[in-house]
């Protein structure tokens, strides 16, 4: 995301759009119209971030996950936030586009997947758990992490598409749809965006 843009106040977390498909994608796509020059992040504070990981599945009711208490720790938690969601862009954009998956993004990954793996221990029903240290405010990041391996692994990666709006939007998702021919992130917002801006310059 471009240093120079603005940033508007977010609007609320109940009125945010989930329309990646996957948790990964949604979290990627927590910044509104990625190409306009004034720019909405939803996650602005950790207190977003956290009801937006609820309402998102990343966090679940049981987990007793709450913001950060001191100012520094707040700031800490949000460049990771601002860090992995810039990593994982990159990283589904390359898919997108055929090209090499970036090494930084690679790198930025992995270490939150090791991060993940090592939060985890192995329970009597032959499953892993979170372990009781590992349910901070990194967690729902850790989880945005496997999500993001399960997805790159999967055959179906090869579903994924970018929004057709790229004069502003910039929305990834994965295309589940019959005929794989879905080209907006959602048809009520940037495709009829589309079609009223083909229908004034026509």
């Amino acid at each position: 995301m471009p240093s120079e843009n603005r940033h508007l106040p977010p609007r609320p977390i109940a009125a945010i759009r989930l329309d990646g498909g996957r948790l990964c994608l949604d979290f990627v796509n927590t910044i509104h119209d990625r190409g306009a020059v004034e720019v909405e992040d939803y996650l602005q504070q950790p207190r977003r971030l956290v009801e937006w990981c609820a309402r998102a599945g990343a966090l679940r009711p049981d987990d007793g996950v709450r913001v950060p208490r001191t100012a520094r720790e707040r700031a800490a938690l949000m460049r990771e936030v601002e860090t992995l969601r810039r990593h994982l862009h990159a990283l589904f954009a390359a898919r997108v586009d055929d090209l090499p998956l970036p090494a930084d993004a690679l790198r930025g990954l992995d270490r939150w997947l090791h991060r993940a793996w090592e939060g985890q221990s192995l329970g009597a029903d032959g499953q892993l758990h979170w372990r009781a240290d590992a349910r901070d405010a990194r967690l729902p990041l850790k989880r945005i992490a496997l999500d993001a391996l399960d997805l790159l692994g999967d055959p179906h990666a090869s579903r994924l598409r970018r929004c057709a709006n790229t004069r502003s939007c910039g929305w990834l998702f994965l295309d589940t749809s019959k005929n794989q021919r879905r080209r907006w992130c959602a048809m009520e917002t940037c495709g009829t965006a589309e079609k009223m801006q083909r229908y004034r310059q026509g």
